[in-house]
């Protein structure tokens, strides 16, 4: 299984950079654009904080500048793939513990949780194609096949 979520990690940073690739070439991008992106990375940035018990000072719903954001979901996934690599097999089924953004406290295991965000990033990388598809000429494809299809080949 962590074989599986690390494999999963590779295909969100290919899938984000590719967006966020696009919206580096845009010279105006539309602003829900840009939050919906931050969104994403925050999010995950939220995350890794509750897998990891570590304080996290930023919200779900982050303005990040979009000449930050390659360099932050690249720092991201180095984080997360690096607690994922030295996390014993058996801790990806533990409940772990958290509260979410409105004080609630729920469990989780990191696979149900890193299936969530993998999810979630999918569902917000298609509102940002859709928003910003006007204004490129070719819309980032960001389909998991297509990873796997140029990863592989």
């Amino acid at each position: 299984m962590k074989d599986h979520l690390i494999q999963l990690l590779n295909y969100e940073l290919w899938a984000n950079l590719r967006v966020i690739s696009a919206l580096e070439k845009i010279q105006n991008p539309p602003a829900r654009a840009l939050a919906v992106m931050g969104h994403i990375l925050s999010a995950q940035h939220v995350w890794l904080g509750r897998i990891t018990k570590e304080s996290v000072f930023v919200s779900i719903w982050e303005d990040i500048p979009v000449s930050w954001m390659a360099e932050t979901a690249e720092r991201q996934h180095r984080q997360l793939t690096s607690y994922l690599e030295g996390l014993p097999e058996l801790d990806l089924a533990k409940p772990i513990a958290y509260a979410n953004s409105q004080g609630v406290d729920y469990q989780n295991t990191v696979t149900e949780i890193l299936t969530h965000t993998s999810h979630h990033a999918a569902y917000h990388r298609g509102q940002v194609v859709q928003l910003i598809r006007p204004m490129v000429n070719e819309a980032p494809v960001t389909d998991y096949i297509v990873w796997k299809r140029e990863a592989f080949n």
